[in-house]
């Protein structure tokens, strides 16, 4: 059993700009979602957990708004999902389930059209030995351990001194594993935080 973890799918099955926006190289968001199928359930196994780190569906009140059906995604995924939501979540939270968490968290796990094992705010992960904060938006990181997030897409990048992006669009597409978060944080103490101007 292992635990993989990503962020910022953005499904849905009206979902248009995010294709644009962050260059994903697949004719429409069809041809997106079944690649990411594919390789979620090549990646994961049945016994594995999926953490999603926010933004899961996509949500955009007046432009995108099929979040329903980005939720559904998960009935196509082999393994267990953990949703933190994140700012899509979040809206149609208070546009569709009256503001209420809870509400939302109770349709993701029980309604038919989804396969979602739990959804939380934040959460904590021990990943060998080392304990992880997952929260969506990287302003919202654990001054006490290292937090995994989203949000900011490619363009935030990999590393900042808090932890590191999670996001779909910094591991091609492919979630990332125990191992490679381990890889990066050894990296991290070694390198990286030794030279804090290159995040300047």
């Amino acid at each position: 059993m292992s635990n993989w973890f990503t962020a910022d799918t953005h499904f849905g099955s009206d979902s248009k700009e995010i294709m644009i926006r962050d260059n994903r190289p697949f004719m429409d968001i069809n041809e997106y979602t079944e690649e990411q199928i594919k390789i979620w359930n090549e990646q994961a196994s049945s016994d594995d957990t999926i953490y999603v780190i926010g933004d899961f569906c996509n949500y955009v009140p007046g432009l995108e708004e099929d979040f329903r059906s980005g939720l559904a995604v998960s009935k196509r995924i082999n393994a267990h999902i953990i949703l933190i939501i994140g700012n899509n979540e979040q809206r149609a939270i208070d546009d569709f389930f009256d503001g209420s968490f809870d509400k939302f968290r109770d349709y993701c796990m029980t309604d038919p059209s989804c396969k979602i094992d739990d959804v939380k705010l934040n959460d904590y992960v021990d990943i060998k030995g080392e304990k992880f904060f997952l929260t969506h938006k990287p302003t919202d990181h654990d001054k006490e351990c290292q937090t995994l997030f989203g949000h900011t897409h490619r363009y935030g990048g990999l590393w900042k001194s808090f932890g590191f992006n999670v996001g779909v669009d910094l591991n091609y597409l492919r979630l990332f594993s125990e191992d490679s978060i381990m890889y990066m944080l050894i990296r991290k103490k070694m390198y990286w935080d030794e030279d804090m101007a290159i995040n300047s």
